[in-house]
């Protein structure tokens, strides 16, 4: 069976309900593959619409990985696996800690979801969090750009990435089973990686199943670690543009390390789901257990955390000593996920559907210096969601929709730098969708309120704690789009959305050193709700073999919330305020595909892409952590049992930073696999797969990262492994 892709941009107002189509449909689990698997603008449903709606009937931006543009896309993290996608990018740390930047956005603005309920880990707090995901489980990774708050929370203020995985059957398999596994491994981490999934079922009762294991050395990169080794390099110089790419190649040159100390990785998980399957409801739940050991890059935990003891004894090169047999940061991470699902349809008169879905995440996070504890890192989560779609009011379509969110979380060691906090936060939302002929029209609004409890904060004083603190926020949203059909073959969209946000617990209570940002962070107890005005236009055309897409945007924030200098230190950091400003980003991305006629030289396809994206606060100083502007250009090609793909990416550098950055040099990427697909049996069919990464073997630095001056991503790496489905 042919599975189609779909790489273009498109819109919609999002949510989560079950397709109308009968449960007992054919698992996503049950393909087959066929040699002619490429990358095509095709109809494929976005399961983060309550509405099932395509993603060629969008009105809001939005990307779909599903088949074989997922498989050559995935990575070992989350932001890597989707940061090759048009406005999308990996605040890196390293290249096996990523999480996704939507439009320039990161961290509490970007919801991370697991079948659109939060993942629920420590990631948004601190880049060197890992996300507690794996993205070789997937059956599609949704991309939402864009105010997604309708749907999934005030958090989602900039976008939202969902996970789509099987952890709660959906269907019972066409042949009472049906399963995939995979195992690879690469020559510049010596990974080893193994993962599998089966699917079960008889009567009215599915079982899935599904694991992984995954180990890697310190990875390989082109030279040295460092971006400007000089220890006695001044900001200034960056700003001044005086390191361009040539020098800062030239930097490096005669560093012949080429290993990232501290860089592995070892990570496995599992998943156990179970559902009852009938003629109008479906009942499941699952159990995810998800570990994950891996090492913070060298330089990365560097601080003076033993300033007061250096003071004492006043000596400078035994500070430098201390610095150097300082102890490797590791860390330990351990998340184990509940969830439960009820869907029924015409649950009750008026109504055609309703979904009622519950997770419960228990996580720990702990980060050891050598064998001693640092800091652990503690929360537990409910998130519950109701959604009614309600039967059809002449053209309009809707959802109604309850959520409700209680987290506890807690940090406690030398470099807890944000309180122990209780949040709770209720929800209540609407979305309709008219079709009028040509015309789609989108409505939405959704209305929060978020409670935040500290019972002790933090204060400057070691060892000392402040009185308990309050917060409480009336986060509103809404949004209206438009799609119009001119024809067979243009569609134009747009979109106004007005989004708020409420303050996250770091940045109102933080206090205290953030090692991974490097900076000693003060909250602020007085910020008011953060809001956004985001407005998109966008046309998508399709002629012949011919399709593109493209889309501008602009976000006007107002109160926008970020980290100002003090131009204080405190235990060897700088010391960084939140403030709020207003702020404004204006961005672009576009698309374009053209599919030959298959020929004798086989069936050839030609893509490309480029986006940017500027932000500014009012001051007119750069927003922090700004991916660069990039182009892209591949070629894929298939002709009988054979397939190969070819990308080349070009980031330009990024020299719009804010104050403590550094710019960043541009780079070219080019990846590049071939595919072989065997002879089928049966229901049996496997392939072998070649991937190389980074070809040119450059000296790649992410701008959205904290850590891209002490740690490039992986260099040079040939990556071999078989596939097999059943």
């Amino acid at each position: 069976m042919h599975i189609p892709i779909r790489r273009g941009i498109a819109t919609v107002l999002f949510g989560n309900l079950l397709s109308t189509t009968a449960f007992a449909q054919q698992s996503s689990a049950d393909v087959t593959v066929e040699p002619h698997e490429h990358e095509i603008l095709e109809e494929i449903l976005v399961t983060a619409n309550p509405l099932s709606r395509e993603a060629t009937d969008l009105s809001q931006s939005a990307t779909v990985l599903q088949g074989a543009a997922l498989r050559q896309q995935l990575a070992n993290s989350l932001g890597e696996t989707v940061a090759r996608m048009p406005g999308l990018s990996n605040a890196s740390f390293g290249e096996n800690i990523g999480r996704p930047v939507i439009r320039g956005l990161q961290g509490t603005r970007v919801g991370i979801l697991n079948n659109s309920l939060a993942v629920s880990d420590a990631s948004s707090v601190s880049q060197d969090h890992a996300v507690s995901v794996e993205p070789f489980l997937a059956d599609q990774i949704e991309v939402l750009r864009g105010p997604s708050t309708l749907l999934f929370g005030s958090g989602a203020i900039g976008g939202v990435v969902n996970m789509v995985s099987p952890t709660i059957p959906q269907a019972i398999p066409e042949e009472g089973y049906s399963g995939r596994a995979t195992a690879q491994a690469n020559t510049a981490a010596n990974e080893e990686f193994v993962a599998g999934r089966l699917d079960l079922g008889t009567g009215s009762i599915a079982l899935h199943l599904d694991g992984f294991h995954r180990r890697t050395d310190d990875y390989d990169i082109p030279g040295g670690a460092a971006l400007y080794p000089d220890a006695d390099h001044e900001e200034g110089e960056h700003e001044d543009g005086d390191h361009d790419e040539e020098e800062h190649n030239d930097e490096h040159a005669g560093d012949e390390d080429g290993t990232l100390e501290n860089s592995f990785l070892n990570n496995q998980g599992g998943t156990v789901g179970l559902s009852w399957i009938g003629e109008q409801w479906r009942v499941g739940a699952a159990y995810t257990e998800y570990k994950s050991d891996y090492g913070i890059p060298e330089g990365a935990h560097e601080h003076a955390h033993d300033e007061d003891e250096h003071e004492e004894e006043h000596e400078e090169e035994h500070d430098h000593e201390d610095h150097e047999d300082e102890a490797p940061v590791t860390i330990r991470l351990r998340s184990e996920r509940t969830e439960a699902e009820l869907v029924g349809r015409d649950p009750i008169p008026g109504f055609e559907l309703l979904k009622v879905r519950f997770a419960n995440t228990s996580y720990k996070h702990t980060e050891f210096e050598g064998a001693e504890v640092g800091t652990v890192f503690e929360s537990d989560s409910d998130n519950t969601r109701l959604e009614l779609n309600h039967n059809p009011w002449g053209p309009w379509w809707g959802v109604f929709g309850l959520q409700y969110s209680d987290l506890d979380f807690s940090a406690v060691g030398a470099e807890a730098f944000v309180p122990t906090s209780h949040s709770k936060t209720g929800a209540v939302f609407w979305i309709e969708r008219g079709d009028f002929d040509a015309w789609q029209i989108d409505l939405g609004m959704r209305y929060e309120d978020v409670k935040v409890k500290v019972p002790k904060t933090l204060i400057v004083e070691e060892g000392a704690t402040g009185p308990s603190a309050d917060a409480d926020f009336q986060p509103f949203s809404a949004s209206g789009g438009v799609v119009w059909s001119m024809n067979e073959t243009i569609d134009f969209t747009g979109s106004v959305s007005y989004a708020e946000r409420a303050p996250g617990a770091d940045e109102l209570f933080a206090n205290g050193p953030h090692i991974a940002t490097q900076v000693f962070e003060v909250g602020n107890s007085d910020l008011n709700t953060e809001s956004s005005v985001h407005v998109e236009g966008g046309a998508r055309m399709e002629y012949g073999g011919f399709a593109a897409s493209a889309t501008v945007y602009t976000d006007q924030f107002d109160n926008y919330i970020y980290q100002e200098n003090s131009g204080l230190e405190a235990d060897g950091l700088p010391v960084l305020f939140w403030k709020q400003q207003d702020a404004e980003f204006i961005g672009a991305e576009v698309e374009l595909r053209y599919d030959f006629e298959p020929n004798r030289s086989g069936h050839w396809q030609v893509f490309s892409f480029g986006d940017i994206v500027d932000g500014e606060l009012d001051d007119n100083s750069d927003t922090p952590l700004q991916p660069p502007k990039r182009v892209a250009l591949g070629v894929d090609w298939d002709m009988q049992n054979w397939a190969a793909n070819v990308v080349w990416i070009h980031a330009y550098d990024q020299d719009n930073i804010a104050e403590l950055e550094t710019e960043t040099p541009g780079y070219d990427l080019v990846n590049a696999e071939i595919i072989f697909t065997g002879p089928q049996y049966e229901q049996f069919d496997w392939q072998i797969y070649l991937k190389g990464q980074n070809l040119l073997d450059e000296d790649i630095r992410n701008s959205t990262s904290y850590l891209k001056d002490q740690a490039p991503q992986i260099g040079l790496n040939v990556i071999f492994g078989v596939r097999a489905y059943f």
